[in-house]
């Protein structure tokens, strides 16, 4: 058998599937599986979390799952399942490297460990950076943030030339209209940091110049977690010596350099079963049997450097802990409605970004954070209501958290649930400002009774004149932030309404 070919077709199979999951992720929301399923398989994720949050995330048991298949079959996820490692695979086999002893280095294995025990220890002070790292909330980020929106607008622009041009025009219609009902948005997506995300995405790639898989060898901290449970694999690789030729072919091809210069030893931490050395071995000298060896394998991490990491650990936790930045106190922007209080929201949320994925569908109010809220809030989602808002009918983004760092709340409670509340600036709001009546905040308040209420009164103008003017007021009671009067606010620039967060949760009687 083929056992590379395989391979590929299963790599093939679960970056689709990851996609379709991806995509699912849409408005209306037709479950048909979880489109936040795969994000759960992610046993760095579950065990971070976990640590930093002290919360217990029982829909991440297919995490543990991965972890007891990878003690029979090694770090199978990563050759055969990772969507991230796929595409850096297809990376790879495009770029072309001179021949260095780079290829086979391994002084750099140790990274990926010292990363985890990183994680680990800052988890453990309460500090989650598990989002940075972990392939899964990686990829699902680049491809909201940046390989999702490219798309749209590439296709965008296909449309907008036939349309120029008048190529068939009835034809184009349909066509557009077939492929907004599942692939395309609407409307173009903007979403923030895009950019930065990008340049993260193809510097991993670009270090397939390096080596290849040079990210998983070297970086990947759940490399490492599964590498460490991988130690143990029951599925283990045998040489017959007596038809090797020591051609060195399957060194070449291995992916992980994780042969050794014997030929008969490998390295069950690195080992990703890519089967490159039973598919490239021109004897057949290669099997795969079930077998277990007392002794586990070491691991390419010295004293030194775990004492070093969790030197880092501790002083990031500590430097963070300490910053300007108040969890609790911080005008951090608006956050999704049943969002946890913030401590535990900074504790739990994995920056994957799919509830700002599921709301680019809908009100699109959710945009990934910048360093102003400091490096604890990088990425988190926050609510930009002069960009977007919160649909008043939506409650997606607690259906698609992955972490529970957003509650799901039925849709009568969300509606009622206090997420910020809106204030005018009446240096800029019209009516206030030139006397001139406009309504365009109370008539798309969705409120069943407008939080935004009129009251009439004389204005009185540069030259004197008095005229009656309908005063705009907003009912705090009411009011549950959802930010549509800032979003859909007629003046340029900053809007003449603005919604700040709401600090206690309150809901309407």
């Amino acid at each position: 058998m083929n056992w590379r070919r395989i391979r590929q077709i299963s790599q093939i199979f679960f970056f689709f599937f990851f996609l379709v999951l991806f995509l699912q992720a849409t408005f209306p929301y037709r479950v048909i599986i979880p489109a936040d399923y795969f994000l759960k398989w992610s046993p760095l994720v579950s065990l971070i979390t976990l640590l930093s949050s002290r919360y217990l995330i029982l829909a991440m048991i297919p995490a543990l799952i991965i972890l007891l298949l990878t003690l029979i079959f090694g770090r199978f996820f990563c050759g055969w399942v990772c969507p991230l490692g796929a595409v850096i695979d297809f990376s790879d086999n495009r770029i072309k490297r001179k021949k260095s002893k780079k290829l086979t280095s391994t002084k750099w294995r140790w990274v990926k460990f010292g990363i985890l025990v990183f994680l680990i220890v800052a988890a453990l002070f309460g500090k989650q950076f598990a989002w940075f790292f972990d392939p899964l909330a990686l990829f699902n980020r680049t491809l909201t943030l940046v390989l999702y929106p490219v798309f749209a607008a590439l296709g965008d622009g296909l449309f907008s030339i036939s349309y120029t041009f008048n190529l068939f025009p009835d034809t184009v219609y349909s066509i557009q209209g077939f492929f907004q009902s599942f692939l395309l948005p609407v409307n173009q997506i903007h979403l923030h940091q895009s950019l930065f995300v990008a340049i993260l995405f193809l510097s991993i790639l670009s270090l397939g110049k390096i080596s290849r898989r040079f990210w998983c060898r070297n970086l990947c901290p759940l490399g490492a977690l599964l590498g460490l449970f991988s130690r143990f694999r029951i599925v283990d690789r045998k040489l017959n010596s007596e038809n090797c030729l020591e051609c060195n072919i399957c060194r070449r091809d291995c992916r992980m350099n994780a042969i050794s210069a014997n030929y008969q030893d490998f390295s069950k931490v690195e080992c990703i079963n890519s089967m490159e050395c039973t598919s490239s071995c021109l004897e057949n000298s290669y099997s795969y049997t079930f077998a277990w060896r007392k002794d586990p394998q070491k691991v390419d991490f010295r004293r030194r450097q775990f004492l070093q990491s969790i030197t880092a650990g501790f002083a990031g936790a500590a430097l963070i802990k300490t910053d300007f930045i108040n969890r609790k106190k911080a005008e951090v922007g608006i956050r999704p409605p049943g969002s946890v209080p913030e401590d535990q929201y900074l504790d739990r949320c994995i920056r994957c970004q799919e509830c700002v994925r599921i709301c680019s569908t809908t009100g699109n109010l959710l945009q990934p954070a910048w360093f102003e809220h400091g490096l604890e809030g990088l990425w988190s989602p926050v609510g930009d209501t002069r960009h977007g808002y919160c649909e008043f009918t939506c409650n997606l983004c607690g259906e698609i958290c992955p972490t529970d760092a957003i509650h799901f709340l039925p849709l009568e409670e969300k509606q009622k649930t206090i997420i910020g509340t809106a204030y005018f600036d009446r240096s800029r709001c019209i009516p206030w400002y030139s006397g001139d009546n406009c309504m365009v905040c109370e008539e798309h308040c969705p409120t069943p009774e407008k939080a935004i209420v009129f009251r009439e009164d004389l204005f009185t103008k540069p030259d004197g004149s008095k005229v009656i003017t309908k005063f705009p007021y907003v009912v705090e009671d009411l009011c549950i932030g959802c930010g549509i009067c800032e979003t859909k606010c007629p003046v340029s620039g900053e809007a003449a309404i603005y919604v700040t967060r709401e600090r206690e949760e309150r809901y309407l009687e």
